[in-house]
């Protein structure tokens, strides 16, 4: 077979995939800067005074004299 029919062939599906890989590209781009635009406008918080605060202290369920070590 000659080399240039083959590649003649496989031209079409090199260009789809090309252009397939540059449209996934660009719409990641743009999906990507929309939320980069977004960032500085969202709300934050609440915030806690102490996030490493045992919140349930009262309700622990064993005492001091079972410890399970």
């Amino acid at each position: 077979m000659n080399p240039i029919i083959l590649i003649g062939c496989f031209t079409p599906l090199v260009l789809i995939f090309i252009v397939m890989k540059l449209a996934v590209w660009v719409s990641a781009i743009n999906t990507e800067n929309s939320y980069v635009g977004k960032e500085p406008l969202r709300k934050r918080g609440p915030y806690v005074d102490n996030p490493y605060a045992d919140l349930d202290k009262e309700e622990e369920e064993f005492t001091d004299r079972t410890d399970y070590r």
